[in-house]
């Protein structure tokens, strides 16, 4: 399962670009991902994958922070 609880990630340069996002993805599950330009879709998928760290907030993996 991936958790995120009340994530935010800031850039230096653009400000906050995700704010206080929380869901969860069960095993299996399927999601779409969809918004405007700039909308921090990118930034998600960057923190989910772990190739980047958020600056507030947590981020599980099956538990494990």
């Amino acid at each position: 399962m991936i958790k995120f609880v009340n994530v935010t990630k800031r850039y230096a340069e653009t400000g906050d670009v995700l704010r206080n996002v929380s869901f969860h993805l069960r095993r299996g599950e399927i999601a779409f991902l969809t918004g405007h330009s700039g909308a921090g879709k990118s930034t998600l998928l960057r923190l989910i994958a772990a190739m980047e760290r958020c600056s507030r907030g947590q981020i599980l993996l099956d538990g494990q922070d």
